[in-house]
């Protein structure tokens, strides 16, 4: 080990020299404690052993600065003196003195606190070492975390470029929406299309959980209800579906006439699947396993833009509701079970009018099961409550309305809207032309 000695006699130098080299240590040298200081500070010694009376700089004055200075080890210092009076002892360990050794110093004694003060730094080095290591791991870990955050947010971007983006201008029909998801990635998804040229379809998910594996399932989803025109798709019929629904037709167009001649069903033949036909065929593809347990809940619904004829299919998911012109509002769906989670299980569609003005809401549990810091939920009667007092207004008006209230309910006193669960709202409206 290097030690400087430091002490004014030259004669003790040597003395201490032959001890400390025949103990195999190396030693360097300064005459007073200003010296000891100024080498100090160029080289990396960090074991001193210093007489306590020196001109210019005591040993007591260097104990001081090293311990006030930015030194990036410690320096382990023992003091020779040949006090021995308490008060003296205190004024030196309160300078940062370690450890003492009294004149004349004895070789055994010597080595034996040299063996304690090596101890100390040795422990020093191992800790310097084991906080170099957790260093690096923080910062590789935090190289981690960032790479994880910019993945997220790209995958929170592709998520909500899936989501619509303008309204359907073909149909006579008001559309509005929000997405609000609990963290960067969500498991609700939605969407609404055209099937042919009177029909619109549309649907509104909710995977249970959220975070990235319901949100995989989302995107997943949202590409399996595309209604590109697909000999895979579920919901438009393929060719050889269209070829035993014209049969079929065909068969009832002629049993389906009254003794007036006239017509009881629609010579048109449908291109796309019934909602519950829909939900039959997902609850099949997405039948859950043991690992995953994951599922989700749907609605699914089509709507004839021209008569306000629908029909939807509600798999598990929180009950529709239609907003009637004079404010009323009317509960719909008939329960059912989430896709994913009984094989081979049957779903059932109900059918409903809307009228000029009507209004149809879907929502995910997010809205009505938001709880408010009495863990109390918002409930259905809130919602409903929310789009009568909200009927005069836009549709665009009444959703962030629906999301003002919600915020105010979840945290009255926070600044930013956090949900525990994701929540999504898909609004239609019939126009009144």
């Amino acid at each position: 080990m290097r030690i400087l000695l430091v002490d004014d006699d030259a004669s003790m130098r040597r003395l201490l020299d032959s001890m400390l080299r025949k103990m195999g240590h190396q030693v360097e040298h300064a005459n007073d404690g200003l010296q000891a200081w100024e080498i100090l500070q160029n080289d990396h010694i960090n074991f001193v052993l210093s007489d306590w009376l020196m001109p210019r700089m005591d040993g007591v004055e260097l104990c001081r600065r090293l311990r006030k200075s930015d030194r990036q080890h410690y320096t382990y210092v023992v003091l020779f003196t040949g006090k021995d009076q308490d008060d003296d002892m205190i004024v030196a360990m309160e300078a940062g003195a370690d450890d003492f050794l009294t004149k004349p110093v004895q070789a055994r004694e010597l080595e034996v606190r040299i063996e304690a003060g090596r101890r100390v730094l040795s422990l020093e080095e191992s800790l310097n070492t084991k906080n170099r290591e957790l260093e690096s791991v923080n910062e590789a870990l935090k190289a981690s975390q960032q790479r994880i955050q910019q993945d997220l947010k790209a995958a929170a971007a592709i998520q909500q470029d899936l989501l619509p983006k303008a309204p359907l201008d073909c149909f006579p029909v008001e559309l509005a929406w929000d997405f609000m998801p609990a963290d960067e990635l969500a498991g609700d998804i939605f969407n609404f299309y055209p099937l042919d040229d009177d029909h619109m379809g549309f649907y509104l998910a909710d995977v249970s959980g959220h975070g990235v594996p319901a949100a995989m399932l989302s995107v997943h989803l949202s590409k399996t209800l595309s209604a590109e025109p697909r000999q895979d798709s579920l919901v438009r019929l393929s060719e050889q579906d269209k070829g035993s629904a014209h049969t079929t037709e065909k068969k009832s167009f002629f049993g389906g006439l009254n003794f007036g001649g006239q017509k009881l069903i629609n010579e048109s033949f449908r291109v796309y699947r019934e909602p519950k036909d829909v939900a039959a065929r997902l609850n099949n593809q997405f039948e859950s396993n043991d690992d995953s347990m994951l599922y989700f809940t749907m609605i699914y619904g089509v709507l004839n833009t021209r008569t306000g004829i629908g029909t939807l299919c509600q798999a598990g998911h929180p009950y529709p509701m239609i907003c009637r012109s004079d404010g009323s509002v009317q509960r719909l769906g008939a329960g059912g079970f989430p896709i994913g989670l009984m094989p081979d299980a049957t779903y059932e569609q109900v059918e409903f009018q809307l009228h000029p003005g009507d209004r149809l809401l879907l929502y995910s549990d997010g809205i009505t099961e938001c709880i408010n810091p009495d863990k109390e939920a918002f409930g259905e009667e809130r919602l409903a409550e929310c789009l009568r007092d909200c009927q005069s207004s836009s549709l665009q008006k009444t959703v962030e309305q629906v999301k003002s209230r919600l915020a105010g309910w979840h945290g009255p006193e926070q600044t930013s809207f956090n949900l525990n669960d994701d929540a999504s709202m898909l609004a239609i409206e019939l126009s009144i032309l």
